[in-house]
């Protein structure tokens, strides 16, 4: 299994066994439709053919970045020591190449707060913290993440669309990954979100689409409604992530998927 370098709002990266009753579904072509931090594409083995998307166009860049100009990325890497007077810079910095763009998204990924894009540093703007904007930034370690990122990213089709468009694309044997902006606090968590008029398109692409698909989604009678009637609903729950480990929160969501999956896999879903 490849590790992502990303840290991601809602990543999957701790619970991927539970993933594995909807992966052994047979396809030849496999889609993230919501990439963000790719935990989990990156913890799947890879299929015949491979597409990941995020319509955030700067973290779409970030992975081309990964895929084709791994050292240059690296040589940014290693060269950088994280200063919120940086961290300023970069962020409101107007970049035109995808190396600048996707170095942009790499570092406020690993110095914001939970690695939420448009939050603040770790540490906050005054650095009175005792965990600092660097505490996140081991240049050689995150370099070893991205070239063996950049190994399996080969061969993969990288894009920045709407989901719609990933979803209606033809295609023989197709297994979809769907991870959504939460519907609530998702606006909060991501540069690029999703209203809710946003959450229902999404649902009728997926009720019309011929492919198979299975997404996760945050536990709520709004995300219920849109595909209780027509999907296989099945809740999951497991510890977020914390530095608290006395006040870690369990979260509550759903695995919902247009194909069943065996009954004695069920249990993996149930865990906490």
């Amino acid at each position: 299994m490849t590790k992502s370098p990303l840290r991601y709002p809602g990543a999957k990266k701790k619970v991927l066994d539970r993933f594995l009753p909807f992966w052994k579904k047979e396809h030849i072509e496999y889609r993230d439709v919501f990439v963000g931090g790719g935990s989990t594409f990156f913890g799947k083995p890879l299929s015949t053919l491979n597409w990941i998307n995020d319509f955030d166009s700067e973290v779409a860049e970030l992975y081309v970045v990964m895929r084709d100009q791994p050292e240059e990325l690296c040589e940014l890497i290693m060269n950088t020591i994280p200063t919120v007077e940086l961290w300023r810079e970069i962020k409101q910095q107007e970049y035109q190449t995808s190396l600048e763009k996707g170095f942009r998204t790499f570092f406020l990924n690993r110095t914001n707060f939970s690695g939420i894009l448009k939050g603040n540093p770790i540490g906050g703007i005054n650095q009175q913290s005792i965990y600092k904007i660097d505490c996140r930034w081991n240049p050689k370690a995150l370099c070893d993440q991205v070239r063996n990122c950049h190994r399996m990213l080969q061969n993969i089709r990288i894009t920045a669309l709407d989901f719609e468009e990933v979803i209606q694309e033809p295609g023989d044997s197709v297994l979809m990954y769907l991870d959504p902006p939460y519907y609530h606090k998702g606006n909060l968590l991501y540069r690029v979100g999703m209203s809710n008029q946003d959450h229902e398109r999404l649902a009728r692409n997926l009720q019309e689409t011929n492919h198979d698909f299975f997404i996760t989604y945050d536990d709520c009678a709004e995300v219920r409604g849109l595909y209780e009637d027509w999907a296989y609903l099945y809740p999951a729950s497991w510890f977020y992530s914390s530095s608290n480990k006395k006040t870690r929160e369990v979260g509550k969501e759903l695995f919902i998927s247009n194909y069943p999956i065996e009954e004695q896999l069920e249990m993996l879903l149930l865990r906490t």
